[in-house]
């Protein structure tokens, strides 16, 4: 293969990675504002070209656990099903310093959930319930992302903050809020071989939570690394391995949290596809991928499957 062009490299960035959103209502829950798998799919800490780029992803989550803490009360045997549309939006500026730019962006998620679980009564008791919601997920905000470059290096540093903009009703199961704030901060780096086509990446961040005061339940300090290798079979088509590990690093506490700590953590793997043909005066990409759960532990042990598409004007 030919020399990979840096167009067709810029084309297959999104700053999806540096944007988190809520997932299954189902720490507590059994979930946390990490999406795996939305640290991005090519090239992650690769500079994006300077300009607006507009971004829509679809994002579909399946997946149970034996047990979990929703609304205040321990659940059973709880499966979740989620679908969001994550509506992206990011400006870059060039900096005087060579291959230096900074980026802000913002993710708009909205989407549906449904779940099902036996719950607990106060007599030991237990029954089959569920729930689903359509609505507003938690906005996530990008006020600071700066990539470098060096030869084949590429490093990116981003700070994400997560909003309780979404849904919530302490009284129902099927949530698409999580009625907390997040602070995420990310760190990648990625190898490009424009030469051979060849690129790897690993994206690894730290996320704080505040306390959910409806439930008073504080999900513990989360650690993820989200990583992939990817192969471009020419200007305009690349397949890869997607990846990620979970860990989260502090327990969970306050009143709400019955099931004690409850740390969790989790590793999924999947392939992946990019498409960028030229399109309408710029460049389009449209990337898919499909991720399943080797290992979890007190999280939904799940089945993920994402499918985007990008515009750089």
């Amino acid at each position: 293969m030919r020399r990979l062009s840096r167009q067709a490299i810029t084309a297959a960035i999104v700053i999806a990675g540096a944007l988190t959103a809520e997932g299954a209502r189902a720490a507590e829950g059994a979930s946390s504002h990490y999406l795996p798998g939305t640290a991005g799919d090519f090239a992650i800490a690769l500079s994006p070209a300077p300009g607006f780029q507009i971004a829509d992803i679809a994002w579909f989550q399946s997946g149970s656990v034996g047990a979990a803490v929703l609304q205040g009360q321990v659940d059973l045997d709880l499966s979740a099903d989620v679908f969001l549309n994550l509506a992206i939006g990011t400006y870059t500026w060039g900096l005087p310093v060579p291959g230096l730019t900074y980026t802000v962006g913002a993710v708009v998620p909205f989407g549906y959930a449904s779940i099902d679980a036996t719950l607990r009564g106060p007599l030991g008791n237990t029954f089959r319930t569920s729930d689903d919601s359509f609505d507003l997920s938690d906005i996530a905000f990008v006020p600071f992302q700066l990539n470098w470059n060096t030869g084949n290096f590429h490093f990116k540093l981003a700070q994400a903050v997560i909003a309780p903009t979404g849904g919530y009703d302490v009284s129902r199961l099927a949530n698409l809020g999580r009625n907390y704030w997040s602070f995420d901060s990310v760190g990648a780096v990625t190898w490009l071989d424009q030469e051979w086509g060849t690129e790897v990446s690993i994206a690894p961040g730290i996320m704080v939570n505040t306390r959910n005061d409806a439930t008073d339940y504080k999900t513990g300090a989360e650690f993820h690394m989200d990583f992939t290798v990817n192969q471009f079979l020419s200007q305009t088509f690349a397949i890869g391995l997607k990846g990620y590990w979970y860990d989260q690093v502090t327990g969970d506490s306050g009143s709400g949290a019955r099931l004690g700590s409850f740390k969790s953590e989790s590793v999924g793997l999947g392939p992946g596809f990019l498409w960028s043909p030229a399109f309408a005066g710029g460049r389009l990409n449209i990337y898919g991928k499909w991720m399943h759960d080797i290992h979890a532990k007190n999280r939904l042990k799940s089945d993920y499957g994402t499918l985007g598409i990008a515009w750089k004007f």
